[in-house]
């Protein structure tokens, strides 16, 4: 590793990695918001029989410690500082080429990378991936105005009387589950399901293979679409009555066909 390589890795946190197989292609699985590489590990154990499986957990979860630094505006990470952070790691570990699996919050990292380093990534492979923004009917849309409004009102009532109005209540109230649960990675949920990597995705020019539960209501199937019609490399399967984890027990076997059978395929292309 070359010193400047070496000055970066000091300043980013340490990453828990497992890695699986022994010969074949590079995959790396990035789990999704909440979870940690033991979500993917079935389906990692089942590909390992054919490739080099690399399970990282992200940083804030599982092994991983919690970010360190946050982004230039100080407030907390964005997906382009995780896709630095896996970037990284990736030319610590001479991994110079790879096919990405990218799940919920992984696959918005996994869109990132793929967009940022074109010939890092050979394959990209989305499971139930966001990243894009959602049209969403009227009255809904007037209703996220509205707390919104309440939100921005109630942290400028704290600020100027040191309240905790936002706290104790707008937050208990109008925050989703993983706002409650994000703890100290708060900022950067907040900051990440705001973003929208739709040019990046439409950048994207390898094979990509969307695999999406029917039944998903995490990341709806309106976003499957979307992706498959920015992404113009890119196939998608849908499974019935599967949800936002598609791999979760006997699926992990069924995912894994698919994956198996797209790389296959690529690989095929390529002689």
């Amino acid at each position: 590793m070359n010193s400047s390589a070496a000055m970066r890795s000091e300043a980013l946190p340490p990453l828990n990695v497992l890695k699986l197989g022994s010969s074949g292609p590079v995959l790396v699985m990035l789990h999704g918001w909440g979870r940690s590489l033991e979500a993917l590990r079935p389906l990692g154990e089942l590909l390992a029989t054919k490739y080099r499986i690399v399970l990282i957990d992200l940083p804030g979860f599982g092994d991983s410690p919690l970010p360190v630094a946050a982004s230039n505006d100080g407030g907390g990470w964005s997906t382009a500082d995780y896709c630095g952070r896996i970037h990284a790691w990736l030319e610590e570990a001479g991994i110079s080429r790879c096919i990405l699996v990218g799940h919920s919050f992984g696959g918005r990292v996994s869109v990132r990378l793929s967009a940022r380093y074109p010939k890092l990534v050979q394959a990209l492979i989305l499971i139930g991936s966001h990243g894009l923004k959602r049209e969403r009917p009227f009255k809904q849309e007037l209703r996220v105005a509205f707390i919104k409004g309440l939100v921005s009102l109630a942290k400028s009532i704290d600020g100027v009387f040191g309240s905790r109005l936002f706290k104790h209540y707008l937050a208990p109230h109008f925050g989703s589950t993983d706002y409650r649960a994000a703890g100290e990675l708060r900022k950067t949920l907040v900051k990440t399901v705001s973003e929208d990597l739709s040019s990046e995705a439409q950048s994207i020019d390898i094979p990509t293979l969307l695999l999406w539960g029917e039944d998903d209501t995490a990341t709806p199937l309106d976003l499957a679409r979307s992706f498959h019609r920015l992404i113009r490399n890119s196939q998608l399967h849908i499974f019935p009555h599967k949800g936002h984890e598609p791999f979760e027990d006997a699926g992990a076997h069924l995912v894994a066909n698919y994956i198996e059978r797209f790389l296959s395929d690529q690989e095929a292309c390529a002689d």
